[in-house]
């Protein structure tokens, strides 16, 4: 979230920019607390709940593929700034280390730990997290009792230009991923309204705090953009560095590991694999994502941005027209469709060209969840209906189809 915040920075006023945050993060949680308001009312996981729109095989190897490539891209950047913090804490001290060496090297070390020292991280998030919240309250604190770093932000000018509508979509693809799938934890709360608190005070302060912080720092210490080193350069100008850096170290770390282990869950259900081999597809995922640091992942990492921000909107767009407009969020008319329920995709897929080829006509992703709603809606006679009403028709049992 530092990294997006400071990107977005790149092209709008600091006004601009805290304004593009906050409509993106609305977006996310607005999505968020209906994918979640729908796993709760059905009591299931998200892939489960996708399986009415997609069918079951269809959300499976869907849901499955946005797993693991989203995790597996985010272990990759995550391991750069690690790296390159723990290569810049080395370097205070004298000790020279490559990024790229430091990086491979943290990129392996998250892998081990994922497989098996999952307990371990348990109690480094426990410490981590906080002491990242107060490092950059901290660092926000600092900056602005400064006069001229109060001015220098607020009269701040982007040396380019983007636009708010692209600044939007960048900080949708920063959580939105997380906005989809958030129905796997709160698929247990009793009540809509459980779910409504937990998804707007539990990720907008937080959320929109850290991308705030990012760009505040950005503006400040003079790096601008959405790379690694600006991250490492911001939290080493706050006045205690090697800290600022160690608990940047342990709390990408933490998250790393459990960006591993849902890429491993995933590579699991797409290749149809044995429970047993979790810890196979766990490493598996580490690797590939420590082998896109070296190919520079960190380059593109915008564009990442604004893929996630076209494509992954428009699957909880279908499953959230599915449920509450078609079955008119009733849980008792809710059917899982067997095999795969092609309105599903082929919805999905035309949102999110949709939303990528027309970058400038309003929101992308907006434009992207409204075309794949309105097509699954125009299909669903023609694609969805009977598996639908197959679906929801009683079975008969053996014993009476024997006796006739």
């Amino acid at each position: 979230a530092l990294m997006v915040g400071a990107g977005i920075t790149m092209g709008l006023s600091f006004g601009q920019a805290a304004l593009s945050m906050c409509i993106g993060y609305a977006i996310c949680v607005l999505l968020m607390s209906l994918m979640s308001c729908l796993s709760s009312d059905l009591g299931i996981p998200t892939v489960v709940a996708a399986s009415g729109a997609f069918g079951k095989t269809g959300s499976s190897y869907m849901v499955s593929l946005v797993i693991a490539i989203c995790n597996i891209s985010w272990f990759g950047f995550q391991a750069v700034v690690c790296g390159e913090s723990f290569a810049a804490i080395l370097n205070t001290f004298g000790i020279p280390l490559p990024g790229v060496v430091s990086t491979i090297l943290w990129g392996l070390i998250m892998c081990i730990t994922a497989v098996v020292g999952i307990n371990l991280i348990k109690i480094l998030n426990v410490v981590s997290v906080p002491a990242l919240v107060l490092i950059l309250a901290y660092a926000m604190i600092v900056v602005f009792q400064d006069p001229e770093s109060s001015v220098k932000i607020a009269n701040y000018a982007p040396a380019t230009q983007s636009t708010l509508m692209a600044s939007i979509g960048t900080a949708v693809g920063g959580f939105v991923a997380g906005s989809v799938l958030a129905g796997d934890v709160t698929r247990y709360c009793k009540s809509r309204r459980d779910v409504l608190l937990s998804s707007v005070i539990g990720v907008i302060p937080m959320g929109v705090g850290t991308l705030f912080a990012g760009s505040v720092l950005a503006i400040h210490c003079g790096v601008v953009g959405m790379d690694t080193q600006s991250i490492v350069t911001m939290l080493a100008s706050i006045g205690s560095p090697v800290l600022g850096l160690l608990i940047l170290v342990l709390a990408t770390w933490t998250t790393n590991v459990t960006n591993a282990y849902s890429a491993g869950f995933g590579l699991l259900n797409l290749t149809r694999a044995k429970d047993n081999k979790q810890a196979v597809c766990t490493l598996t995922a580490g690797v590939l994502g420590t082998l896109l640091t070296v190919l520079g992942i960190t380059n593109y990492f915008n564009d990442f941005l604004n893929i996630l921000a076209a494509f992954i909107p428009p699957v909880a767009g279908v499953v959230i027209m599915d449920y509450f407009v078609i079955h008119k969020a009733r849980p008792s008319e809710w059917r899982s469709i067997e095999g795969i329920n092609w309105n599903g995709p082929i919805s999905c897929i035309a949102g999110g060209v949709v939303a990528l080829a027309f970058p400038g006509v309003l929101v992308p992703t907006l434009n992207g969840i409204v075309v794949s709603c309105v097509l699954y809606l125009i299909l669903y006679p023609v694609l969805s209906k009977k598996k639908a009403q197959a679906a929801a028709a009683p079975t008969v049992p053996a014993e009476e189809t024997a006796e006739e």
